[in-house]
């Protein structure tokens, strides 16, 4: 083989192989780049389930929130708004209140307390909101209602003792109007699941005096603590 063909061989071969070289480089990039978009897919997805995950976690946790709160108003707490002048000075018209119903329960109620009362179809109360007065009398024991105090006769006790009202303003009286004493609301022992009831306000309240003595069934929840207003926060 001569000079000239093997140059013209070569050149041949030359151009045979740059294309080929052309084409791996090529295919290689491709690869490269295939790779890389398919990294950036991958986070993209991995940025969208992350986003997902935490809009769910924020689902969750508000829904959780909201059946606990739904779970405390409708079985522990609710918030009650005060409305007349029965349990004056204690508590004005206007006071908003938390009470607590865990003790309605388990009939946990203790002489002092002050409770919500439904007083619905009892004779001498008309109006649909419930009542909101103190317990004085406990089931089993006899309550009296004489010369402006109230007496006690405890369970198993011969005796009355005058009960000690500290939260009643100096001048509140404790009487029963002639409708009560015909019904014998003055003087009653009461039952096994009776309460006696009354407003602070003696004068104007609408208490057990006249709508008789309340079973647990009626007893909604106790106050334990005045929000509003704000500058007379107080737990009872």
């Amino acid at each position: 083989m001569n000079n000239e063909e093997l140059d013209l061989k070569q050149e041949i071969t030359s151009e045979v192989t740059e294309p080929a070289e052309e084409n791996a480089a090529e295919a290689a990039f491709d690869d490269v780049v295939s790779k890389e978009e398919a990294a950036a897919i991958d986070a993209e997805e991995e940025k969208k389930k992350k986003v997902i995950k935490e809009i769910l976690d924020w689902v969750k946790t508000i829904c959780i929130g909201v059946i606990a709160g739904v779970f405390l108003v409708v079985f522990v707490v609710q918030r009650d708004n005060v409305t007349g002048d029965s349990m004056v000075s204690t508590l004005h018209s206007g006071d908003v209140i938390f009470t607590q119903k865990i003790c309605t329960y388990f009939h946990l109620f203790d002489r002092g307390d002050i409770v919500i009362l439904d007083g619905e179809g009892m004779e001498g109360y008309y109006h649909s909101e419930y009542l909101i007065k103190r317990v004085i009398g406990l089931p089993g024991e006899t309550i009296k209602i004489e010369d402006g105090k109230v007496f006690v006769k405890p369970v198993g006790s011969e005796d009355f003792f005058v009960l000690e009202e500290p939260y009643l303003d100096e001048d509140i009286a404790t009487y029963v109007m002639d409708s009560g004493i015909e019904k014998g609301y003055d003087q009653i022992t009461l039952k096994d699941d009776e309460y006696y009831c009354l407003g602070d306000n003696r004068p104007v309240s609408n208490d057990s005096r006249l709508l008789g003595p309340f079973t647990s069934n009626r007893i909604k929840g106790k106050a334990f603590l005045r929000v509003y207003p704000f500058n007379q926060v107080r737990t009872f």
